[in-house]
Order: structure tokens, then sequence, then C-alpha cells
């Protein structure tokens, strides 16, 4: 007998769900499209090398061999398409969005799956923090169509974390050691190593950093009672101006992280995710990353880009399903002509496949539709 069940990690769609996610995929396209996004499908099959800077290892991807090439199935969508704009001549800026399958090995016990549908943005060659500016509306535009408005976003820099460390030591290895602590919140291990600077002018804030995050006004408070680096200070006015914008959005909660890891390695600026209270994961995350087509070609490219989880999404999403119900059709083998001319006139009939009229007329109950049958002239009447 063939294995019947499914690869660790993997699951099967079918059902409302699978329709759900479907609906909310057509009606994400649209808004997208509406916005002057250009869509965009890159391969599940992949080269190695394209995500070799990018600590591969770490996100768990699966590795196949291909002509004696290492290949993977694509653990992330971004770096796909920076190869994909380094080999091919866009005109920029530009807009760009995706929809499609991303695999990565997710943690033992973890309860996540190792496949999941991800869609996302990729906004190309504008400098301008409305790049950013843009993600946040069409999270919030989201929010209120899908989740009641209950998405919040929070903000944060993926260079904050080395603008203060850099002020404090040039050890790479300690300042890599410190950050991990503290994005862990492992306080007690990163007590120990923060020990050494809790004298000096950053002293303080150091001790506070870890529990530096949550609603936004309170967050730029307490930051406000430290002399931070010029640098580190420099982010902390961005990050209050962004926040102050995003206010404007209507039902749109602002939080602050000072103390999160990056969502992605590859980010070199303001760094976001969208939550809603009620689930742990993130919704939305994303971030500036200015440099990452550095690693497919010679010039940079400023670049903001934001993923979607539409597996949690449809999950949580509260709207409107248009439910599919045809009536039926039965019919008789030699009558296909008539069934073809019948359903281009009556396209809410679908076909009945039941063997006689008796148990079509059970299949039409059961359903609670109509039931119709083509008579000897060829025409419709009602059969139920």
């Amino acid at each position: 007998m063939h294995k019947v069940s499914l690869p660790l990690g993997m699951r099967d769609e079918f059902g409302m769900q699978a329709y759900k996610k479907h609906q909310l995929e057509k009606m994400l396209e649209q808004l997208l499209q509406q916005h002057d996004f250009m869509r965009i499908d890159t391969p599940l099959l992949e080269y190695q090398e394209v995500f070799a800077d990018f600590d591969l290892k770490q996100r768990r991807a699966y590795h196949l061999v291909d002509n004696n090439e290492a290949v993977v199935l694509r653990p992330d969508l971004t770096l796909p398409i920076a190869r994909f704009l380094a080999t091919n001549n866009f005109d920029l800026p530009r807009k760009f969005y995706y929809v499609g399958e991303r695999f990565k090995i997710a943690k033992s016990l973890s309860g996540k799956y190792n496949q999941m549908t991800q869609a996302g943005i990729e906004i190309v060659g504008y400098t301008s923090l409305k790049a950013e500016l843009e993600c946040f509306f069409l999270i919030n535009c989201l929010s209120r169509k899908f989740l009641q408005g209950r998405v919040r976003i929070e903000l944060g820099d993926a260079c904050f974390a080395d603008a203060v460390l850099d002020s404090l030591t040039k050890d790479a290895a300690l300042k890599a050691a410190i950050k991990k602590q503290l994005y862990q919140k492992n306080i007690p291990q990163y007590q120990k190593m923060i020990a050494p600077f809790v004298t000096g002018k950053q002293g303080q804030f150091l001790q506070k950093w870890p529990r530096l995050f949550g609603d936004e006004a309170t967050v730029l408070q307490q930051v406000s009672q430290f002399a931070l680096p010029a640098a580190a200070q420099q982010i902390i006015n961005k990050l209050e101006r962004v926040a102050h914008w995003l206010k404007q959005l209507p039902e749109q909660p602002v939080s602050l992280d000072l103390s999160a890891a990056p969502p992605q390695t590859y980010y070199t600026g303001i760094t976001f995710k969208g939550f809603s209270d009620d689930i742990s994961d993130y919704l939305f995350s994303g971030g500036r990353y200015d440099h990452l087509l550095e690693s497919f070609q010679k010039k940079a490219e400023p670049a903001v880009g934001m993923g979607i989880d539409l597996e949690l999404l449809t999950k949580v999403a509260d709207f409107d399903i248009p439910k599919p119900k045809a009536d039926l059709l039965f019919f008789e083998p030699e009558q296909l002509s008539e069934v073809v001319q019948i359903c281009q006139q009556h396209p809410n009939l679908t076909l009945c496949l039941e063997r006689d009229l008796q148990s079509a007329q059970q299949t039409a109950a059961t359903k609670h539709v109509k039931l119709f049958r083509i008579d000897k002239e060829g025409k419709i009447s009602d059969a139920t």
C-alpha cells in the first residue's frame, strides 16, 4: 500500500477554508493593482547561492541537487525578487507584489507548518519615507476591511541596536552577543554582558533597554530621560515623526519596540510588524533594505518590502464570503449539444452527474438547490 501521510510540516487545503483564502487573495490583488503594483512570480526552486549571504542554515531551507548544482525550495520571497531585478532591465522606481509558497523548516514542537502562502510588496527605488507610509496605509486598509481595525503597527529600526552599541565597544563578537540576549529578552544573561558598561553614560539606558516596548507615547517619554548617542537619537527622532504620521490613519494603534530583532537580517532602516491583539503571531512584517540589491549587482537601490502571512490572515479575517450555490441540470449523454447552449444561457447552472432522475432529485434536495432537466424538444424544464 502506498504511503498516505504527508511529510512533516506540510498540509492539504480544501473546502471553505481554501475558498476563503482564494477570495482573500483575489481581494488583496485587486487592492494592490489599484495602487499600481505589478505582479511578479518567481520559481519555487532557486540556486542556494541566492540566499548564501543571508544565513541560509538558520533559515532551515529544503536543500536539493539539480545537475550537480545546489538548489533550495525558496525560504524567502524577497531575495528572489532582488535576483530578478539584478538580471532584468527594469526602469526604477517601481512597485511589485507577489503571492506564493514559501518553504522553511519550522522548529520542532512549534506547531507551525513548513509550507506557507505569503503575499507581499516590494517598493524599489524610493528613498523617501513615503515608501514606508504606503506600507502602513495598506496595512490600515486591510485592517479596517478584514479585522475591524484591530491591527496594531509596531515600529522599530534595524540600526538602532548598533547605533547604541557602537558607542560602547568595537568588539563585533561582543556586540553580537549582547544583541542576541537583548532580542531574546534573556535578561540575566543580558545583564551580565552589559555589566562593564553600566557605570558609563549609557548605563541607565542599558538597564532599561529590554523593557522599552509598548505604547509609542510611553516609550518615547521613557527614552527622553536618557542621553543617547547622536546616531541613536536621530533614529528615535525619525521613529517619533513616523509614529506621529501613523496616528493620522483611521483607527490605527501604534507601538514601539526598541529591543526587538529586525524581521530579516538584510533590513537597514525602519522595521515594522502588524499584530492583532487576539493572536500571538504577526500578520504583517517588513522594513527598509537599501543595500540588498548590492548582493546581486554593483549598484545599490533603496527599497522597502512587506510580507503578509496569508495563512494567518485567512484564519482571522472577518468578511462576507460569496458562497457559490448553483442549481443542477440533469441530462442524458446524447443531449450534450443542448447542455452547451443551455449553460451558456443560464450560467448559474452546473451539471448533475447522477445516473438517474430520482437520484438527481435526492441530490438537489440534499443541497437545497433546484433541479432542471432537458425535455424532448431540447428545452429546460423544472425537475425538482
